[in-house]
């Protein structure tokens, strides 16, 4: 019995580790020169927030696997503390943050769930997104470049309101944010 007993743990454990088999991981760093901005428009003019990628963390450990012309992946999160983002002035500064809530959720989460490679040049990755409490899923074309460092790059337009988040309003709601905005990206990546 006891035989018995040792010989079942040890397939069983041994189909645990062929689970996590299928699961590659690997550590890849998002280098300094990549950008990410958050672009908005107001009723009087438009406004960037820029991310200081000095703030990402430096290696990043994610698990991927194959699956036919695509890559799902595990553990492919990007942190972006709230606090990072510079959008020209003070008082721009401190309405993104009023926007999405920086003070109650001091992070956005960028987790990368999977990628279809059909067209190596222009990839769809699967997202999702977390915002204030709230998470979407979307889908971004990527352009990827394989030059001496990769990069990707790419763009999603999405509205606040996705996110039960609020458009400001200034001047006595002379001045009104629009509800749409749009995350542009250009991450070189090293392993």
């Amino acid at each position: 019995m006891k035989r018995l007993l040792v010989l079942s743990l040890f397939l069983i454990s041994g189909l645990i580790v062929h689970a996590q088999e299928n699961y590659t991981n690997t550590s890849v760093q998002i280098l300094p020169q990549s950008k990410l901005t958050i672009k908005g428009d107001t009723n009087i003019k438009d406004f960037e927030c820029e991310f200081n990628t000095a703030n990402l963390e430096e290696n990043k450990n994610i698990e991927y696997t194959h699956t036919g012309k695509g890559i799902s992946f595990k553990n492919a999160v990007l942190c972006l503390d709230n606090l990072g983002f510079d959008c020209g002035n003070r008082g721009i500064n401190e309405d993104f943050r009023d926007l999405i809530q920086a003070e109650k959720y001091p992070e956005i989460l960028l987790k990368l769930n999977e990628i279809n490679l059909e067209n190596p040049k222009l990839a769809e990755a699967k997202v999702t997104i977390f915002i204030a409490g709230k998470s979407r899923r979307y889908v971004v074309p990527v352009n990827i470049v394989d030059d001496s460092i990769p990069y990707f790059k790419g763009k999603l337009t999405l509205n606040i309101k996705d996110f039960d988040l609020e458009a400001p309003k200034k001047a006595l709601g002379l001045i009104v944010v629009k509800e749409e905005i749009e995350v542009n990206f250009n991450l070189s990546v090293a392993k």
